[in-house]
């Protein structure tokens, strides 16, 4: 009885009694192995690599053309594609890591009768703006009030039936002179606490 002959692998070229049973390595690399993932499985492995792509350091590239951007302040995408020798591809992968790091932040604008990206960066002031913690003793029944530092207009006697926009006089938030002083006090940390009933008092009087 003749032998069989052995059948020749495509992929690593060497020969096998059956093919049928070969795993052969090179053939999962060059096609990839099947995938039995769900779609809740890809998309958690999406925002998985979302989360290190927000956290992950720049590489150099990034860092390049962030530099770039903070030194100008804003600029088009045209004209950082010239500062920076970059193809479009590789450009707009970097100012899409940039904005999910929120470095930076592009509007589409019309140029020329043509959409442009303007791009610009996003400050930090963080080292800057100091946040001071507010000691609360609930224990007081005003506790909610102190905590809003005073606001008038929340125990405002005019605010229901005669405070609102189109009103020409002083009940109307843009011209309302208690509003006005609570912001002026609460810039220079004061605190303002307005007396209604002196005003209504000279407004019954006709002073």
């Amino acid at each position: 009885m003749a032998k069989k002959k052995k059948e020749i692998c495509p992929y690593c070229n060497k020969p096998f009694a059956s093919l049928a049973r070969h795993k052969c390595r090179i053939k999962d690399h060059v096609e990839g192995v099947p995938e039995d993932k769900t779609e809740t499985d890809r998309r958690i492995e999406r925002m998985e690599e979302t989360k290190k792509e927000i956290s992950r350091t720049l590489k150099k590239d990034e860092k390049m053309v962030l530099n770039i951007i903070t030194k100008e302040k804003s600029i088009y995408f045209d004209e950082l594609l010239k500062f920076t020798n970059k193809n479009v591809a590789i450009l707009e992968n970097i100012l899409d890591t940039l904005i999910l790091q929120s470095k930076i932040k592009i509007k589409r604008e019309l140029i020329d009768s043509s959409w442009t990206k303007h791009i610009s960066i996003v400050e930090d002031y963080s080292d800057t703006i100091k946040i001071e913690d507010i000691k609360i003793d609930k224990s007081q029944k005003d506790f909610i009030w102190n905590t809003f530092n005073y606001q008038p207009c929340f125990i405002c006697p005019f605010a229901t039936e005669r405070c609102n926009e189109t009103n020409p006089t002083i009940f109307n938030p843009q011209h309302c002179p208690w509003l006005t002083a609570w912001i002026e006090h609460s810039i220079e940390g004061k605190i303002y606490k307005v007396n209604f009933e002196e005003f209504e008092n000279e407004e019954q009087s006709g002073i």
